[in-house]
C-alpha cells in the first residue's frame, strides 16, 4: 500500500500590494490542490483595486479573480498558517516578520511585478502578466515535488 499523500500545508501569500503576484499565487494553490485548500493572499501596502490584467490572465487557467478584493496582510491573523511564501524581494523583511510571528516557515520566491511592463503595448503586457503567472505556478509545482520527496 502506497502511503497517503500529505494534505497542502496552510499557506499565506504576500506581495506589496496583493493586487497581482499574491491573488494569483493564491488561486493557482486553490486551482493545484483544491477549493478546500487552507490559502490566502493578503499585501504589505494593499491596493485599491485588483489588476485587469492579472484578472484576465487567470481566466485563461479558469480562476475567477473578477471579485477579488485587495487585502492587508494582517487581514490573515486569525487564518490558520503553515507557511508563508513571499513573492516580493523589497518586502521580504516584513513578510519574514510576520511569519515568524505566527510560528510559520518562510519561503522567499522572488517574482518580479509585472504591473510597469510594455506600458502601451497591451499584447507585450500580458506577456509579462502570463510570465509572472507561469513562474508562479512551477514554483507551486517544484514545492508538491520537493515536497512529495521528503
Amino acid at each position: 500500500m502506497s502511503a497517503r499523500p500529505q494534505p497542502a500545508p496552510a499557506i499565506i501569500f504576500i506581495c506589496a500590494r496583493n493586487a497581482v503576484r499574491s491573488p494569483m499565487a493564491e488561486a493557482l494553490w486553490r486551482l493545484r490542490f483544491g477549493a478546500q485548500a487552507q490559502a490566502f493572499s493578503g499585501g504589505i501596502a494593499p491596493a485599491s483595486l485588483p489588476d485587469g490584467h492579472m484578472i484576465t490572465v487567470m481566466a485563461e487557467k479558469g480562476a475567477d479573480l473578477s471579485g477579488y478584493e485587495c487585502r492587508h496582510m494582517d487581514e490573515a491573523a486569525g487564518e490558520p498558517v503553515d507557511l508563508v511564501v513571499c513573492l516580493a524581494a523589497d518586502v521580504a523583511e516584513e513578510a519574514g516578520a510576520f511569519a515568524r510571528a505566527r510560528g510559520a516557515a518562510f519561503l522567499l520566491w522572488p517574482v518580479e511585478d509585472p504591473a510597469g511592463f510594455g506600458e502601451r503595448d497591451r499584447f507585450l503586457r500580458l506577456a509579462a502578466y502570463r510570465a509572472a503567472r507561469d513562474a508562479i505556478e512551477a514554483r507551486i509545482l517544484a514545492f508538491e515535488t520537493e515536497s512529495a520527496s521528503q
